[in-house]
């Protein structure tokens, strides 16, 4: 347990409505409530018109964990963590890292959508559902929405995607090393891209093992194959996700690999790396300023001459993965940038600014009285209403409009929006006095002043 990460106490025990300070007592009252209110989300065939998104799993967790935590429902970013785990599963030391909290709402809502474009898995044969399970609880439990519970949550949501595709899935036909072995496989990823079926070999076979056919003539509809709507392609998102996840499997290996390399300097070296690896994850913007360290340590790896031969070919291959999904993320963070700078059409005068800041005020206070945040809500119209009458925002317009973005940017379905970028855009041209404005203020200073017209 960890202490201080807000969703525990002072002594690492997880904040319970409960009363329990001991995580034995505690972990025990957690199993008997969650497993008995998961037996009963079953039976009821879980969310009622859930899609699979950022919605549906927050009602699947609070419903499960409720009895013990007041936070059941929130996810990590609601709390702001992070957080990263080791594993063994492939015979070394890996570090199990997972998406960043303030993408988790954005992430699941792409998850959700891609298993929509496969009319949630209905139509298929018992192998094809297992194969695309497994594909999408690798992408679920990479996005590890919750501080503590994301098992039981993805076991509670897979149940209900089963039977509304006509199968019954039953994890109780395993043993719980069976699938933590197999979700740690899939995140580790210890196979190249080209490769990317091996990783999810074990939790396609974990699957096969507790699917079976739903009885009953509805059932067998849910399963005609008229009802299988085949991916013809991953989204954007989807294939976004996947390259920066590249990138952090392999980084964190590759931070091993430099830093037990003999050598001054190379154990420092590897920290770096691991250092610009976590923090290309939280913001893909910071890939420009690690590119270059990461292409050099791919090279050092490549070139070592103690790192060559059948024995180094593991160190050789996550070294050009490595480089490979480098380049890629920043292909990915310039196309972000350009897109924006594209899609938004950000502003260049005031008057384009006095435009984009009505609309985009309108959209962010209309998210932030949606996330409980009222008087932000009513400080940022206060603004726009000024703005409506002059593009200039200043003194207390400018003080009420900053701290409105700044609860904005903590609330994760705010903080990466388009909305959000076009409002500080707007800002920042607003905040400085249009030149007409500049220049009477400046003629009446020099009046005022006993200069030139006496």
């Amino acid at each position: 347990m960890v202490a201080g990460d807000r969703f525990s106490d002072e002594n690492g025990v997880r904040i319970n409505r409960l009363g329990i300070t001991d995580p034995q007592q505690l972990a025990q009252a957690e199993t008997d409530s969650s497993l008995l209110r998961l037996q009963r989300l079953n039976l009821q065939g879980g969310i009622p018109g859930g899609r699979y998104d950022h919605a549906h799993l927050k009602q699947v967790h609070q419903k499960l964990f409720e009895g013990v935590y007041q936070w059941a429902g929130e996810t990590r970013a609601d709390r702001e963590f992070q957080g990263h785990k080791p594993t063994y599963v492939t015979g070394f030391k890996e570090t199990m890292t997972y998406a960043p909290y303030k993408e988790i709402e954005q992430r699941l809502n792409a998850i959700g959508a891609q298993l929509g474009q496969e009319n949630y898995l209905k139509g298929l044969s018992e192998e094809k559902f297992a194969e695309r399970a497994a594909y999408y609880l690798d992408q679920y439990n990479h996005t590890h929405a919750f501080r503590d519970g994301n098992g039981r949550t993805l076991q509670a949501t897979f149940v209900q995607l089963g039977q509304e595709a006509g199968y019954q899935v039953d994890f109780a036909r395993i043993d719980p090393a069976t699938l933590n072995r197999a979700r740690d496989l899939a995140i580790v990823r210890p196979h190249a891209p080209e490769e990317a079926a091996k990783n999810l070999q074990a939790l396609k076979a974990m699957f096969e093992q507790v699917i079976s056919p739903a009885p009953g003539l509805e059932a067998e509809k849910r399963r005609n194959p008229s009802q299988a709507r085949p991916l013809a392609a991953l989204s954007p998102e989807m294939k976004a996700m996947d390259a920066r996840r590249e990138l952090e499997v392999t980084g964190y290996r590759v931070m091993d690999i430099v830093a037990n390399m003999p050598g001054a300097g190379n154990y420092e070296k590897g920290v770096a790396v691991g250092k610009g690896v976590e923090a290309t994850n939280l913001n893909l913007a910071a890939i420009q300023s690690h590119l270059k360290q990461f292409q050099q340590a791919a090279e050092k790896i490549t070139k070592h001459p103690a790192l060559q031969g059948p024995d180094a070919r593991q160190d050789q291959t996550d070294a050009r993965r490595f480089r490979v999904a480098a380049e890629q993320v920043q292909a990915l963070a310039v196309m972000k940038e350009s897109n924006v700078e594209k899609v938004l059409g950000l502003p260049k005068t005031h008057e384009e600014a006095q435009a984009v800041f009505k609309q985009a005020a309108e959209q962010v206070a209309l998210g932030l009285r949606e996330h409980g945040k009222g008087l932000d809500a009513a400080r940022l119209q206060e603004v726009a209403r000024h703005v409506e009458r002059t593009p200039f925002i200043g003194g207390l317009n400018r003080e009420n409009v900053g701290k409105s973005i700044h609860a904005a940017d903590r609330i994760p379905a705010l903080s990466g929006s388009s909305q959000l970028s076009e409002l500080k855009s707007a800002v920042g041209i607003m905040e400085k006095m249009p030149l007409e404005q500049e220049r009477r203020e400046a003629s009446v200073q020099s009046r005022g002043t006993g200069g030139i017209d006496r």
